[in-house]
């Protein structure tokens, strides 16, 4: 286990994106909380991070992309009701419920043939994503049912002795994680709501 300061953006960047292209997994700080990455393309990669939260496997994980290209890759459509909220709300702490495409390993949708994903407007993802060139897990760094962490200290021993790196950027200013909405059905459904308040999503009439 590897602990890497904030004060050192470039190397820790570096660093937490050899780890997850290795297979490991990362404690990262994002635009929200501080979150679990790996690999989301890489089963092994992918169950390791079910451990390490003793999370059920019938809990979906959500994904960090790059890019819009890598979307495309992930989902079978963009429904237009998609589209709206990627131009309002992406990048940004604003996960959306797609229905998965057949590369999406089953373990990462917990069988439901849908997969969350998000466009992150952090510095640290941002980098970390150019360099991966892959989605990556976004999890909370957090045993499941606990506190959702904004800061290294707030995390669970069990959890920080399982990871291959923590990238500690110091205290988060939210606690909060992002809202997740599900839009399969071509309308907007709220799943969680979060650091962006669900009347801002869709606007009461």
């Amino acid at each position: 286990m590897v602990k890497v300061v904030g004060a050192n953006f470039g190397q820790s960047v570096t660093r937490a994106a050899q780890v997850i292209l290795n297979g490991g997994v990362i404690v990262y700080p994002t635009e929200t909380i501080y979150g679990l990455g790996a690999n989301a393309l890489e089963t092994k990669a992918v169950e390791k991070v079910f451990e390490i939260k003793a999370r059920s496997q019938s809990n979906p994980i959500l994904v960090l992309i790059p890019n819009l290209d890598t979307l495309d890759e992930l989902v079978l459509e963009i429904p237009e009701v998609a589209k709206v909220l990627m131009d309002k709300f992406w990048p940004g702490p604003l996960t959306i419920v797609f229905k998965a495409s057949p590369i999406v390993s089953t373990i990462l949708t917990a069988n439901s043939g849908k997969i969350g994903i998000r466009l992150s407007s952090d510095e640290f993802c941002r980098e970390l994503l150019d360099i991966c060139e892959i989605p990556i897990t976004s999890t909370s760094a957090n045993l499941s049912g606990e506190p959702n962490p904004n800061r290294v200290g707030m995390i669970n021993r069990r959890v920080l002795n399982s990871v291959d790196l923590i990238v500690d950027a110091g205290e988060l200013v939210s606690q909060t994680p992002s809202t997740v909405v599900d839009i399969t059905e071509g309308e907007i459904h709220l799943i969680r709501e979060g650091t962006i308040p669900y009347k801002n999503i869709v606007p009461r009439s």
